[in-house]
């Protein structure tokens, strides 16, 4: 029997947006699937029996202050990132909305979170698509496109991870593609995660060093 390896990204918005996820399998885009329901959106993505889930939220919030250490240091790096200030901070804003919805799709899920060294699979991950983008051309950061947001990311996916996006309608589901190439990124052991067990990390992937060829 062949054995399939299925990985899966949810972008998450607030409320209304709701969650917009694609399944990958093999590296290739499966299907998509959208809600603003947490526990259908977690259904249909278990179903699939994933190996790991990327998601685009705080998978928790800062236990002091207003960010977390894996914020900052993506920022140290260059990808900007919102920060996730304490929960007692968020309930102060509206703005926080979408993270208090992307903590209710975690714990539907009901995964272990990915919290640093070894991990058993399936689990769940935290990322973002500028951050993955950045990260993809990291190899060359003065290739990386320039333009609008979803021209770019489309470009991000088709040219760095060789991927098909005709089936990809939005900005959203573009974001959730990136995250579950992130997640193929992180079973396949090529990923660098930024932050500390304190508050969680970030993962973003991390592309192969080519080896020099011989002369």
């Amino acid at each position: 029997m062949t054995s399939h390896k299925t990985t899966i990204g949810i972008d998450v918005g607030g409320i209304k947006k709701g969650f917009h996820a694609v399944a990958n399998r093999n590296g290739q885009y499966l299907e998509k699937f959208h809600s603003s329901s947490p526990d259908e959106v977690a259904a249909w993505a278990l179903a699939h029996q994933p190996r790991a889930i990327a998601i685009d939220a705080p998978s928790m919030f800062s236990l002091e202050g207003s960010s977390r250490q894996a914020e900052r240091d993506l920022v140290k790096h260059g990808m900007r990132c919102f920060y996730t200030p304490t929960r007692a901070l968020a309930t102060q804003s509206r703005f926080y909305d979408w993270v208090f919805n992307g903590e209710r799709l975690y714990h539907a899920l009901g995964l272990p979170i990915f919290m640093g060294g070894p991990h058993l699979l399936p689990c769940l991950i935290e990322t973002f698509p500028h951050g993955i983008q950045i990260s993809l051309w990291s190899h060359d950061q003065a290739a990386n496109p320039q333009g609008g947001k979803q021209s770019t990311r489309q470009h991000t996916l088709v040219t760095q991870a060789g991927y098909d996006i005709s089936q990809l309608s939005s900005i959203d589901f573009i974001d959730a593609a990136l995250c579950a190439v992130t997640a193929d990124y992180f079973v396949n052991q090529q990923y660098t995660a930024y932050g500390c067990e304190t508050d969680g990390f970030i993962i973003m992937p991390k592309k192969p060093v080519a080896s020099a060829s011989c002369p």
